[in-house]
């Protein structure tokens, strides 16, 4: 019995087909990919394993867009700019040792703060250096900053005092 030998009929064999469809998450909408499989022998319509492993990605991607999280591919750019394999990544960011693989594969949707943390990292090298000593993870590639500026994010008001009263 080969892999796509259809199971309901036994006789055709089952063709990948994608349609567009509209989803809604958290109010915005858009337009995703679905995924199933249709028997060239007795028609029938059909979700495989794989089928719905792509249709479970696609709409993860779709809420992390939705809810402005980086997107897997992003993840995955940003992992490998750092010169760090997932496990690596998952040992300086946290998240468990398969994480990034389901981070970048869109199978599960990394949390805010993670989400934050890497941004942060990628916006700011040396705190990337700080998480990656701390992790005990060495840097494989070399660092492309040189100075880091000291930024005063206490807004301090001043208030004229009224020297009418």
């Amino acid at each position: 019995m080969t892999k796509n030998l259809c199971p309901i009929c036994g006789l055709g064999h089952l063709h990948t087909q994608h349609e567009l469809i509209e989803v809604e998450h958290m109010g915005h909408t858009g337009s995703i990919s679905n995924q199933y499989s249709i028997c060239n022998a007795c028609g029938s319509e059909q979700a495989g394993a794989d089928d719905v492993r792509f249709n479970k990605r696609e709409m993860i991607a779709f809420k992390k867009k939705s809810q402005g999280l980086l997107t897997g591919s992003e993840v995955r750019d940003m992992r490998k700019n750092w010169g760090l394999n997932q496990k690596e990544a998952a040992k300086v960011f946290g998240g468990g040792p398969v994480a990034f693989s389901k981070y970048e594969t869109n199978d599960i949707m990394q949390s805010e703060a993670i989400d934050k943390l890497l941004r942060l990292a990628n916006d700011v090298p040396a705190s990337l250096d700080w998480l990656m000593l701390n992790a005990g993870v060495e840097r494989k590639i070399n660092s492309d900053w040189t100075t880091v500026a000291v930024a005063n994010f206490h807004k301090k008001e001043t208030k004229q005092k009224n020297k009418d009263h």
